[in-house]
């Protein structure tokens, strides 16, 4: 009499399941065809308005500050951000439209990477949690909360909710968002035409320290002391070519030291850049074998009196220069390439 009993009860519930499942696999049917009908994420962006964005993916938190005076700058490492992936998310969630909606069932956040983030970044899942964007104004009054959950496993698309709304929607393509702080940068140091460059110096304890002068832009370079290391025209044009636009990978926070910085850093280099204004750009390098063989940069900018001609105007201007670029770079430690270091310091074959 048990087994019959037990059998049907077994039945019964197996049915019941598949049931449940069917009609839950119904529902997500039903309401991708329920359309949001191509409703915008935001119907207006007021830009003027907008003052911070704070981001939050992959575990990683971002926050980009508009400046009183232009620009914006990532809080995190007190330094200036680069305007276009900034613009270019800006773009992407004005363009934004809402397509489907999915389920406004709170129990099935998880499964769509859709449980709003932890307050401890460390307990952060990137199968359960999702990223986040928020828009504010100056008066820090929110403008959008938005929380991004996982690709659509088949076909083109994304899972998004509201922050604070149970319903999730279908997006037509992912929302693409850097997830490392010194993808905000902008990464540019310096840009040196060749015109501008007076003298190159390099100090090294390696048998290779040598200076270079000129008397004007269409001047021949020439030696300034020891003339057996002087280098040929291809390795100057190498330098010159790097000063036109040099770059960093990484910012380290103020404070914070590199990998092994203590351990395997090799003997400092240093290269003295000046030009015909008076400036002198002063490159202290370092190449770090626990930076996978990269360089650490130290770079500040001075002014040679004796050397300047300009008028007392334009000394004003090169000390305003002088004093934003050491605001920004002096006493920070940047990570460079190990091929752009090398150009600079001639250490290749």
């Amino acid at each position: 009499m048990f087994k019959p009993l037990l059998l049907i009860t077994l039945v019964l519930f197996i049915i019941g399941t598949g049931l449940f499942f069917f009609n839950e696999n119904n529902n997500y049917k039903y309401l991708s065809h329920s359309s949001a009908d191509g409703k915008k994420l935001l119907e207006k962006l007021d830009t003027k308005a907008l003052n911070q964005i704070n981001i939050q993916v992959e575990g990683t938190i971002i926050s980009l500050l508009q400046m009183q005076g232009g620009g914006w700058q990532e809080k995190s490492l007190s330094y200036e951000a680069d305007i276009q992936p900034i613009q270019d998310l800006l773009l992407n969630l004005s363009q934004m439209r809402l397509e489907n909606l999915v389920t406004s069932n709170p129990d099935h956040h998880k499964r769509f990477s859709l449980l709003s983030p932890p307050e401890k970044m460390e307990e952060w899942s990137k199968e359960i949690h999702a990223g986040s964007v928020m828009l504010f104004q100056g008066d820090g009054a929110l403008i959008l909360s938005l929380l991004l959950g996982k690709e659509r496993t088949n076909g083109d698309g994304q899972y998004i909710r509201h922050a604070g709304s149970d319903k999730v929607y279908l997006i037509p393509e992912r929302l693409q968002i850097e997830a490392e702080v010194d993808d905000w940068l902008n990464k540019i140091l310096f840009s040196l035409k060749s015109d501008q460059i007076a003298g190159i110096k390099l100090q090294s304890k390696k048998d290779s320290s040598f200076e270079l002068v000129r008397e004007n832009a269409e001047g021949k370079w020439v030696p300034k002391g020891e003339k057996h290391n002087f280098p040929d025209s291809e390795k100057i044009n190498k330098i010159l070519d790097r000063l036109a636009l040099l770059t960093f990978t990484k910012l380290y926070k103020k404070g914070q030291e590199p990998e092994n910085i203590n351990g395997s850093m090799k003997e400092e280099e240093s290269l003295l850049v000046s030009l015909f204004d008076g400036r002198i750009y002063t490159l202290n390098l370092h190449n770090n074998d626990g930076s996978n063989g990269n360089y650490i940069l130290k770079v500040r900018m001075g002014i040679l009196q004796d050397k300047s001609t300009n008028t007392k105007t334009e000394d004003k201007i090169l000390r305003q220069k002088m004093d934003l670029f050491n605001q920004k770079a002096n006493g920070r430690l940047f990570e460079i390439n190990s091929w752009e270091g090398n150009e600079l310091l001639l250490n290749y074959q």
